[in-house]
């Protein structure tokens, strides 16, 4: 492993494709903390894989990578998992150690500063951004980095219902399957954004494009949609289904910080309906616009969890 050190970097990305709010990151020189709410998080810790243990090749390196080894949170602290024995268990404490010890004093610069400034879109024939495929803060992966199609969310989430759709006779469930509405959204926005391109965001709100451009321009900074999904739509069904789907989403969506208060103020009371969804994504969302109204949404959310 490395050598310890004390110096830590904290940084947050965001968990897209399908969104799903901000990761916070804390990291070591041996070691790395992360959490979707700010409140639990996984600690992995690097370490050479224990297959070489048993290897007898002498002129091949070690593989390092990290593994899970721990849950930590302010009230009850590091949990360790048990890991394989073979495994240097003395440096990997020693590390989760150093790392959880300087957790406590990093909550309250939540939420941290978000640095994933790569982000491929899917574009339209014009080159204008529709939809948020993938980020990330390493220019030197995105040739790795195989961004698929936009997704509304995982194949396993059920929960997008929409009631314009609802109103038009197509049901959530159904023959198709039992996200029939989230894929019902896919569609429209597949057919809209058939190109993917990269660009990296600058700090005035503009982009650099990356490539593959075929000569459509750059975007200006306006034409970048500040929720990851683009709200012009050519008609009112259109734009009412991506609607009600961001107001599904909401919750996470407040923890994006480079929204304005008019957007924030729209999201609010949407997110204030999902109160137990609120409360978990509270300590991550940068700014409140009518504090008194997520207050309320947190009791409530506090009642439902405590008769659960």
């Amino acid at each position: 492993m490395n050598a310890p050190t004390d110096k830590a970097r904290h940084y947050a990305v965001r968990r897209v494709n399908p969104f799903e709010g901000v990761l916070q990151v804390v990291e070591t020189a041996n070691a790395r903390a992360y959490s979707a709410n700010g409140q639990t998080w996984q600690i992995q810790v690097i370490a050479q894989r224990p297959d070489h243990t048993w290897r007898s090749f002498g002129d091949i390196a070690p593989i390092e990578q990290y593994f899970n080894f721990g849950l930590w949170d302010a009230q009850d602290g590091l949990h360790r998992i048990p890991a394989n024995p073979v495994m240097d268990i003395g440096s990997m404490t020693a590390a989760s150690d150093r790392l959880a010890a300087k957790l406590p004093a990093l909550l309250a610069a939540l939420p941290f500063p978000l640095i994933d400034d790569y982000e491929c879109w899917s574009t339209d024939y014009q080159g204008n951004p529709i939809a948020l495929l993938a980020t990330t803060e390493e220019p030197a992966v995105m040739a790795d980095l195989r961004p698929g199609r936009w997704q509304a969310g995982r194949l396993a989430d059920h929960g997008f219902v929409s009631p314009s759709l609802i109103a038009r006779g197509i049901p959530s469930r159904g023959e198709m399957g039992p996200r029939q509405h989230a894929e019902h959204l896919e569609r429209q926005v597949r057919q809209r954004g058939q190109h993917k391109t990269w660009f990296r965001r600058l700090g005035d709100g503009g982009a650099e494009c990356l490539g593959p451009s075929d000569g459509r321009g750059v975007p200006d900074a306006r034409s970048f949609p500040a929720f990851g999904l683009t709200t012009d739509w050519a008609n009112e069904q259109e734009l009412a289904l991506v609607n009600e789907y961001l107001a599904w989403r909401s919750p996470q969506l407040l923890m994006l910080q480079k929204i304005d208060d008019a957007q924030r103020s729209w999201l609010e009371p949407l997110a204030c309906r999902q109160a137990v969804e609120l409360a978990a994504a509270y300590r991550l969302i940068p700014r409140f616009m009518d504090p008194h109204r997520i207050e309320a949404a947190r009791v409530e959310a506090s009642l439902r969890n405590a008769a659960r």
